[in-house]
């Protein structure tokens, strides 16, 4: 059996100019406890991750720029699923097995340059652009011990085919879209701070269907282990396959509290927030 990623992985991958993710099973190894940022720690500099290596890491790849990745989950249906979409054959790519063993894969692809959402992709699988990493070989799977592997690691990285960048093009309400950035609130008596000093994470993302993970928080139809994390009482969203802003390192997306509950609770419209924020101080007050 495999004995999994050494550090001589490390700096292969390092040298063939990918950023690296030091892994715990499929999560970042440095949790948000611990001042970790999920895929933003990703890096290529070999003594700072020298630094941190421990035997039994495994070793995630951020996405590289101009590339996305295609991930597939066959418990959910995900092989038969793109399979069913493509209107040709799908290309002969990159590609990883999951150490799962069921078939799952990463394929890599070329971006076709456009904004991309995967918010019209089937059940089973999921989109990975540069704001999220995958697990590469030799890494482990925690659940089986078996090793990711590629299918031909000489194998080139072919053009996203038409049919699926179509497909993953937004819908022209999300490209009108205004982006979001978190406003300063100087007011300390406003209703947005009074909502984040009188709430929780959990209370506002576990409604959703999001839960609380070892490095972060998850969403309900996440196949990465991780599809956000939090810093500053702020909220980082990695993933692509959710109403949130996915944020990057040289244009990252914070939430408040109030900002992500308004989101995920009254359709993203602030003043109804605001309106329903206020009726609950006031039944507070009246119960106090």
């Amino acid at each position: 059996m495999s004995q999994g990623p050494t550090f001589d992985d490390v700096v292969s991958y390092t040298t063939a100019g990918w950023e690296i993710v030091l892994l715990r099973g499929k999560v970042p190894a440095i949790g948000a406890r611990d001042g970790g940022r999920g895929v933003l720690d990703a890096t290529a500099d070999i003594d700072w991750l020298r630094s941190r290596w421990r035997r039994g890491y495994n070793i995630g790849a951020r996405v590289p720029r101009g590339l996305l990745v295609i991930d597939t989950d066959p418990r959910h249906g995900g092989e038969d699923n793109l399979v069913a979409l493509a209107s040709t054959a799908l290309s002969d790519t990159l590609t990883c097995f999951s150490g799962r063993g069921d078939g799952g894969r990463h394929r890599y692809l070329r971006h076709p340059g456009d904004l991309l959402s995967a918010k019209r992709l089937p059940e089973g699988v999921d989109l990975k652009t540069h704001s999220g990493y995958v697990v590469v070989p030799p890494s482990l799977h925690p659940d089986t011990g078996k090793p990711y592997r590629w299918e031909d690691p000489q194998a080139s990285i072919t053009p996203c085919p038409a049919w699926l960048a179509e497909l993953l093009r937004p819908e022209p309400e999300e490209r009108a879209a205004r982006p979001f950035s978190p406003r300063v609130v100087n007011d300390a008596e406003s209703i947005a701070d009074w909502f984040t000093a009188n709430s929780t994470w959990a209370e506002v993302l576990e409604p959703a269907g999001w839960r609380e993970v070892h490095g972060g928080w998850r969403h309900p139809n996440a196949t990465s282990p991780v599809s956000a994390t939090i810093r500053h009482d702020v909220l980082f969203v990695y993933s692509t396959n959710t109403l949130f802003e996915p944020t990057e390192a040289e244009n990252p997306h914070g939430y408040t509290r109030f900002r992500a509950w308004a989101l995920l609770s009254h359709g993203g419209d602030l003043s109804a927030a605001a309106k329903a924020a206020q009726a609950m101080r006031k039944r507070q007050e009246v119960a106090a």
